[in-house]
Parts: structure tokens; sequence; C-alpha cells
């Protein structure tokens, strides 16, 4: 079984060398090949050419001079050489002088080339792999008379010597060449491979519910960065695999405080005990209760719509003044139980295209978080300032502020500063999360500043249509 594993973790390795090494023995081996066949072809030319060449050279001094003496004089030159010879003949093919005994193949290729043509000076045999012999025939002219003819021999052993060894040396550097090429593909498959396992064991890991994983894929190059954000992406899942827990502990916790009290105050209103002053008392109650639990139902389902992107933004012209007048209404009754004063400031006499209801929950929703967070008898600024392009929108308090570290994660979902808040104070992270989303619809952005013990304000910048 851990050899099956051992397997599969390394077919892509064997993948990427094995696709590699084709591809780069196939482009030696071609090199390698055209190399050998155009210095082969040069060398065994060369050698032909100096064959043609001699020939030509004994044919020119015959064509001056024909006689006895000048053809002994010719073939007593070729005499000496061992790989070499010369055959003179008189125009109707007998030998009139040859360095060397004429054997059955020096006659058969003498045959061949005297029947090839009669209109040529010059013919040539030469397959030196498969002859023993190369043969030049070169005609002895003058004023357009044939006197006869110069047959040049060249022995093949040497040029095919040559080869084999050219050969042995060309199959030692090929053997060389594809073993230096198989330990760098090694090398290099292992160095790319190796990061790609640890990727792979570590999203497997990340698929089995381990977010605590580090890669150590210290490659400053594209695997390296992939590993980074790998990581990066564990570390994000793993925060919110734990805000999770805490909002869906939250959630629990907001949805069975109202329902106890819901049912816990009706059953005692219910009672022919209960004086009317008492049950009048626990109406109220149950009706706070029952608006707590309608709000954290509608949280829920904008989460859920903003999640299914089914969250829509219906815009229309509305005056920015009529806005913060509702605004303003509503949450005055609220502001007064605390004594805050509510100081609202800045022309609102101009129009922008907005959804009036979902820009309406923005700031209502903002406003009561300041109220939530500032002292008896302080205030709370809402000033509304036009721009060129844009308008903005502040919200201030004076409030116990936000501190440094957690302002980058404000408006994260399900984010709480405090997480020891009770209900009383303190949400399940969703109405800031769900303001930021409102305002990007409205391709606008929202920025918070703070200073802990002083203040804050949320700045929103949208534009006019």
């Amino acid at each position: 079984m851990a050899k099956i594993k051992e397997k599969r973790k390394r077919k892509i390795s064997v993948k990427i060398g094995g696709s590699f090494l084709a591809v780069v023995v196939a482009i030696e081996l071609g090199l390698f090949i055209s190399l050998y066949l155009l210095i082969v072809n040069t060398w065994v030319r060369e050698e032909v050419d100096s064959v043609v060449a001699q020939g030509q050279n004994h044919a020119l001094v015959l064509s001056g001079d024909f006689s006895a003496e000048t053809i002994e004089h010719v073939v007593l030159m070729e005499e000496g050489s061992s790989q070499t010879a010369i055959v003179v003949q008189d125009p109707y093919g007998k030998t009139l002088k040859s360095s060397q005994i004429i054997n059955s193949q020096m006659s058969k290729h003498i045959s061949e080339l005297r029947n090839e043509t009669k209109s040529k000076t010059e013919t040539l045999h030469y397959h030196w792999l498969g002859d023993k012999y190369i043969v030049s025939k070169s005609s002895i002219q003058k004023n357009g008379k044939i006197l006869g003819s110069v047959y040049m021999f060249l022995s093949t052993n040497q040029i095919q010597k040559m080869v084999f060894n050219f050969t042995g040396i060309f199959a030692v550097l090929v053997v060389i060449t594809l073993f230096i090429t198989v330990l760098a593909i090694f090398y290099i498959t292992r160095t790319v491979a190796r990061p790609l396992l640890k990727i792979k064991s570590g999203t497997e890991k990340i698929a089995q519910g381990d977010l605590s994983i580090r890669l150590n894929v210290d490659t400053e190059d594209e695997l390296g960065e992939l590993a980074k954000s790998i990581e990066n992406l564990a570390e994000k899942l793993e925060f919110m695999k734990r805000e999770r827990d805490e909002f869906l502990s939250s959630v629990a916790h907001e949805l069975r405080t109202p329902l106890t009290f819901i049912k816990g105050y009706a059953d005692i209103a219910s009672r022919s005990s209960t004086t009317p002053e008492a049950k009048a008392q626990y109406l109220g109650i149950i009706r706070e209760e029952s608006n707590r639990l309608t709000q954290l139902t509608e949280n829920l389902m904008n989460l859920a719509q903003l999640e299914e992107n089914e969250f829509k933004v219906e815009k229309h012209r509305v005056l920015i003044k009529e806005l913060t007048i509702e605004v303003v209404s509503k949450v005055t009754g609220m502001f007064s139980q605390k004594k805050i004063n509510l100081l609202v400031s800045g022309e609102g006499n101009f129009y922008a295209n907005i959804d009036f209801i979902r820009m309406e929950q923005v700031l209502v929703n903002l406003l009561m978080n300041a109220y939530k967070y500032s002292t008896e008898g302080s205030d709370i600024q809402l000033t509304v300032t036009p721009e060129k392009e844009n308008f903005k929108i502040v919200i201030a308090d004076k409030g116990e502020g936000i501190p440094r570290k957690n302002l980058p994660h404000i408006f994260e979902r399900f984010y709480r500063v405090d997480k020891s808040r009770t209900r009383k104070t303190g949400g399940v992270g969703l109405g800031l999360a769900i303001v930021q989303d409102i305002v990007k619809k409205h391709n606008g952005k929202i920025v918070v500043e703070s200073i802990q013990n002083q203040g804050t304000a949320f700045i929103i910048e949208l534009p006019y249509s």
C-alpha cells in the first residue's frame, strides 16, 4: 500500500521528467544525427573530389602526350600508394597500363563506367559503404578526339575505418550527453515536483479540515508564491471557521434568549392571578424581545442574500435631505433614553440615485452602533457634504473608540471587537459587514477612523448617480 502511495506521489515528477526527457532527447538526437551526417558526408565528398581531381590531372597530362613513356610515368606515380590505383585504357577498352593487377571488382566498375555514357568526359561510381572502391573515369582527349580513359580507384577500407571510428566517438558523446541530460532532468523534476507534492499534501489536509498547515516551500518563484497563497488561504479559512463557530454560538444564544423571555413572560401574563399593570409590563418585554428577534432574523436573511448575490439595490432619484430627516426621526426616540444629542449639519438639498431603504438601513445601523458605545449625555454628529463628483456622509461619536489592531477587521463578517460584549451592547458581527456591502453596491466606499477613548467616525463616500 505504501509503495502504491509513493508511486502516486511520484506520478507528476515522472510525467514532467518523461515529457522533458523525450523532448530533449529528440532534439539532441536530431542535432547529433544531422551533425554526424554532415561531417561524414563532407569528409567522404572531399575524398571523392580528391580522387576525381587526381584522375583529371592524369588525363590532362596524357592529353598533352599520350605516349607509352608518359603513361608509364603517370602509372608509376600511383604505384607507391596503398589506397589508390590507376588504370589507363585506349578508346576500345584495352588496358594499356595499370598500377596494380585488375581484380574482378575493378573490372566490374570499369565495365559499368564504360557503358554508362559516351558523352561525359568524367563519370563517377562511389558507394563507399557497400563497394570496395570509389571509382572515377576521366577521358583523355585531344582536338576533340578521345584517345583513351583514366580510371582512378580509391579503396573504401580506410574511409569505412575512419567512419567507424568517428561513429564510435559520436556514440560515446551521445551516451555522455544523454547521461548528463538525465541527471539534469532528474534534478529539475525533483526541484519542481517536491514543492508540488508539498502543496498537494497541504491542500489535502485543508480538504480534511486541518487548517494549521505550513508548506515550508521557500523557492522564490511561482511555486513559492502559490504555496504562500495556500498558506494565507488556510489562515483565512481558519479565521473564518473560528469566527463562524463564535457566530453560530452567538446566534444560538441570541435566538434562545428572546424566545425564552417571550415564552416565559407569555406564560406569566396568561395567568389569571397576574395584575393588569404586570401584564402590561410583561407584554412590553415580549414586544421588545420580538423586535430584537425580528432584527436578528433580518440580518441573517440579508447575510444569506449577500452570500448568494441576491441582495438587490434599486436606485431612485432621492433628495438627500429627505433621507437624513427620515433617519433622524427613527433614532431620536432611542437617543433620548441616554440623553444623547444628535447633531445634523451640512447641506442635504441635492439629489442622488440611491436605494432609499438600503441607505436608510446603513445610516440607522451606524447611528445605533454609535449610540451603543457612546456615554450618556454625549454628542453624535451626522454630517452631509456635497463635493464635485461624490458626496460624503460622516457619522462621528465621542465614545470608547476602536483599538487600532481591530480596525482592519471591523467590516469582516462575524467580527466583533470585544468577544465578551453582552447582548445589550454587542450584536453578532453582521451589521457593519452588511453596511459595507450595501455601500459597495452603490459603487461607493466606507472607511473608519477611530482613536481609543476619544471616538469613532464612519465616512461614507457615494457617487451622485
